[in-house]
């Protein structure tokens, strides 16, 4: 955000190194720094703007990573209550979905200091009872804010329910192996978003792009200035174009390097960041809908064949095909 780019002090220490160099200019500058060259910090600027631009891109690439897999974890509670309504005891199937969306909340505890165990976890759920005191008390053995053994242990929960229906016969071996293989995948992408968080960005080529840019900036700021003319040459029009000029080099280079940094961490409270209170909040009312979601109301044969005679045509190769089998299934009926 702006912000968080005019409190960077590397933008006001050029900005002044600029203006320092420009009033001087007025008063007269040496012979010597008219002959100053510009060759050199223009080779620099590009290989800093590939490097930045590079950076960017592959922050992006990292985001949208990382939201996918938290939608990959949506998706998957949705086919697990999708499933359970229509395969399930009420019972079961609340059980685990209730266990897959309070995996959901807590793979999130640590990714960022705004999501722990007390301000996040706690208070969602006493909002919507994803989990019984004891179920608590033994996440809190576990220790949520801790890698991510709390969502596996509630997902191998999942996994847990989901045999003893098989062993009861309320499921098959298929329907069973369906469930867990939806159970397992948002396990998967649980990991991979840990994974992310233990392997961010590397550290020396972000250290790298920003040396180079503190090196820069100030001798583009310098270069500047004295190229702008002095003495007589010295007009303040001048001096204002080119001030916007640097002023809009600091906000290439620092900005992509802040929006950079900003984008390889999207778990957090900036306004860039994802927005967790909201993926969790509609996954736990979404999935809780689907489960207790009311069976279709009865149609009969005959308004079913009355919609079929109200569908457009679907085309005059199939239309013979349809005609017939509505004149073979009233024949049946007959």
């Amino acid at each position: 955000t702006l912000s968080v780019l005019v409190s960077d002090p590397l933008m006001w220490v050029c900005l002044c190194l600029y203006v320092a160099v420009r009033l001087q200019a007025h008063l007269g500058l040496p012979d010597e720094v008219q002959s100053l060259a510009t060759g050199d910090i223009s080779v620099i600027g590009g290989f800093l703007s590939f490097f930045l631009v590079f950076y960017v891109v592959q922050t992006n690439n990292r985001f949208g990573t990382l939201y996918n897999f938290s939608m990959a974890i949506k998706g998957r509670t949705f086919d697990v209550a999708s499933l359970a309504r229509t395969t399930l005891p009420r019972s079961s199937g609340q059980k685990i979905v209730r266990y897959m969306n309070a995996a959901n909340i807590a793979c999130y505890v640590g990714m960022d200091n705004c999501y722990t165990f007390n301000n996040f976890f706690l208070p969602l759920n006493e909002t919507n009872c994803f989990l019984t005191s004891d179920e608590i008390d033994r996440m809190v053995r576990v220790n949520m804010g801790v890698g991510g053994s709390c969502s596996r242990e509630l997902l191998t929960w999942a996994l847990a329910e989901v045999t003893k229906n098989q062993k009861a016969g309320v499921i098959d071996a298929q329907l069973a192996n369906q469930y867990r293989d939806y159970i397992l995948q948002a396990r998967a992408a649980i990991g991979q978003l840990f994974n992310y968080k233990d392997q961010p960005v590397s550290f020396f080529y972000l250290h790298f792009i920003t040396l180079l840019s503190t090196f820069y900036l100030p001798l583009f700021a310098i270069s500047t200035a004295y190229q702008t003319g002095s003495g007589d040459n010295a007009f303040w029009g001048s001096d204002i174009i080119s001030g916007l000029i640097v002023v809009l080099q600091c906000i290439f280079v620092i900005g992509l390097r802040l929006l950079g940094q900003k984008m390889s961490d999207p778990y957090g409270d900036d306004i860039e960041d994802l927005s967790v209170m909201h993926y969790v909040n509609f996954t736990w009312k979404m999935s809780m809908r689907l489960l207790y979601s009311e069976d279709a109301p009865e149609v009969s044969e005959e308004q079913e064949d009355s919609i079929a005679r109200m569908h457009q045509s679907i085309g005059e190769a199939w239309e013979e095909n349809r005609t017939q089998f509505r004149s073979n299934e009233m024949s049946d009926m007959q």
